[in-house]
């Protein structure tokens, strides 16, 4: 049941993920597409910038009644000096599989040096590797205009507006602060009026990551995503790494335990 649990949980977050993602965003950013990209750790190959630190993510909705529907995750996220990414967290109950039993947890850890990631499920003791893709913030990218078209992105670029918020201390680190505004046109997905989706997003050069970042979507809710406890030195090695006793599955389905 518990190896279940996972597996429906872990489907319905990385399904969640890639349909928020939709296709490469423009240059400049998106403010639901950051707030995604930076809970998944699915950043920019950085080094010499460790960093290990709490991830705090809240969605909340607000009811026609007024009432509220709050969810809430805290994860542990840590980044080596040669850029490998780890990141442990709670997957949370499904519905009706509310349980007796703690929500199963999950821990990410993408290997740039290596070329791999792995997802590692601790209550089975088993771990999935695959050569992810690579990612890009770049609109430049061959391909990036068969992806998305010319008047498509032009459009869109019209409908963003980003000011400069300044620079803040958030954490101890230095942070530079972009509010995002997209507009949503009346008539544009339906909608009878202007629809306005706000993100605020505060980066780190230093860490060169998104420390704070609040999206206020008034489809969805308000989402949050923020780093506390952050500290700046070199996280231990065996977290990036998967333990020894630990049965690795390849792509493709075939399975082998670790010597």
């Amino acid at each position: 049941m518990i190896q279940l649990r996972f597996t429906l949980a872990l489907g319905v977050l990385v399904g969640t993920v890639a349909i928020a993602q939709g296709p490469p965003p423009p240059s400049h950013g998106g403010g639901d597409f950051f707030y995604m990209h930076a809970r998944m750790g699915m950043e920019k190959l950085v080094k010499g910038a460790p960093y290990s630190a709490q991830a705090v993510s809240q969605h909340t909705q607000t009811l026609a009644d007024g009432s509220h529907i709050q969810q809430s995750t805290t994860s542990s996220v840590a980044r080596d000096s040669e850029g490998r990414s780890r990141r442990e967290e709670s997957l949370g109950a499904i519905g009706a599989m509310t349980a007796s039993t703690a929500s199963p947890k999950a821990v990410f850890i993408h290997d740039p040096v290596a070329g791999s990631s792995y997802m590692l499920n601790p209550a089975s003791k088993t771990a999935h590797v695959s050569q992810p893709r690579n990612y890009t913030l770049d609109s430049a990218t061959p391909g990036a205009s068969e992806r998305q078209p010319r008047t498509a992105h032009a459009r869109s670029e019209a409908n963003l507006k980003t000011e400069d918020l300044g620079t803040e201390t958030m954490d101890g680190l230095t942070v530079q602060g972009t509010r995002i505004t997209k507009t949503i046109a009346a008539g544009q997905i339906g909608n009878e009026h202007v629809l306005q989706v706000v993100t605020e997003r505060w980066y780190s050069p230093d860490l060169q990551t998104t420390v704070m970042s609040t999206t206020t979507d008034p489809r969805t809710g308000v989402s949050t995503y923020k780093l506390t406890n952050v500290s700046r030195a070199e996280p231990d090695a065996s977290l990036f790494q998967v333990p020894a006793d630990y049965k690795v599955t390849q792509g493709g389905g075939h399975s082998r335990a670790r010597q």
